[in-house]
């Protein structure tokens, strides 16, 4: 095999685990209201072992300041290319509760005020704290077209463009945007997300289908990511026994030299 292949080996190790993580937190959220799933990709890496910057840890790994021997080898390996998100569609749950809120849209996203910012979710099982501020189930401020929700009444109606009636008058309307690349998005944890990049800046949504009195389950489909585990599983032992008979050739071949 030799060590390029022993280096891809390992690679491709500690690119199952990261999938296993994944498929980890998937199922450990498949009944959290709004999470979107993972979805990694794997991809295959050319790192140059002499004269080439490292891009990632996986690079570091198989940079030549670890291959000292080996300088000047290109290696193959292999590295979770994207830590992709699944915006599909979650099953719509109905409530009956009426501050709770789900988007049909599977780009547009709810906005909420944190001590970093404005943030991004399609989690919408809000409530009112001791201020009858509309916040999350955490606590986090729903933002407003025109700044936090102030909700004093009975009878709360939102329509399905995200208008707020209270005891029949307009008070205001939930902030619900999209974004040009929602792909790019990064996930924070609480089923909130954010852009990092500078062209994919929040727009409010000119198409907004807005259902009271429901929320947005989970997309992770368990027995599909039940299957990504086994194979992964699969795959991470057909590795090691590969690494295995790799190791038992390189005895044979030292007891072989030494005689």
């Amino acid at each position: 095999m030799g060590v390029q292949g022993a280096f891809s080996l390992v690679s491709y190790g500690k690119a199952l685990e990261r999938q296993m993580e994944a498929v980890a937190n998937n199922l450990a959220n498949v009944d959290t209201i709004g999470y979107k799933a993972d979805q990694p990709a794997f991809s295959s890496v050319f790192a140059q072992a002499m004269g080439q910057p490292s891009q990632s840890d996986e690079e570091g790994f198989f940079h030549f300041d670890h291959l000292a021997p080996y300088t000047g080898v290109g290696q193959f390996f292999t590295t979770i290319g994207d830590m992709g998100k699944n915006f599909e569609q979650g099953r719509l749950v109905h409530t009956g509760n009426s501050l709770d809120f789900a988007l049909t849209e599977k780009d547009t996203f709810f906005t909420v005020l944190t001590p970093q910012g404005e943030r991004f979710t399609r989690a919408g099982n809000f409530r009112l704290n001791s201020d009858n501020q509309l916040v999350t189930a955490e606590g986090v401020m729903v933002n407003g077209k025109d700044g936090p929700l102030v909700i004093e009444g009975n009878d709360v109606q939102v329509t399905e463009d995200g208008t707020v009636l209270v005891d029949g008058e307009i008070i205001g309307g939930i902030k619900i945007v999209t974004f040009p690349f929602p792909d790019r998005l990064q996930k924070l944890g609480n089923s909130l997300f954010a852009p990092v990049d500078a062209d994919n800046e929040a727009r409010i949504s000119e198409d907004v289908q807005l259902v009271q009195g429901s929320v947005e389950s989970s997309n992770v489909e368990a027995i599909k990511e039940m299957v990504r585990m086994i194979e992964a599983n699969r795959a991470y032992a057909s590795m090691q026994r590969a690494i295995g008979v790799e190791d038992d050739m390189n005895r044979q071949a030292i007891s072989l030299a030494q005689v």
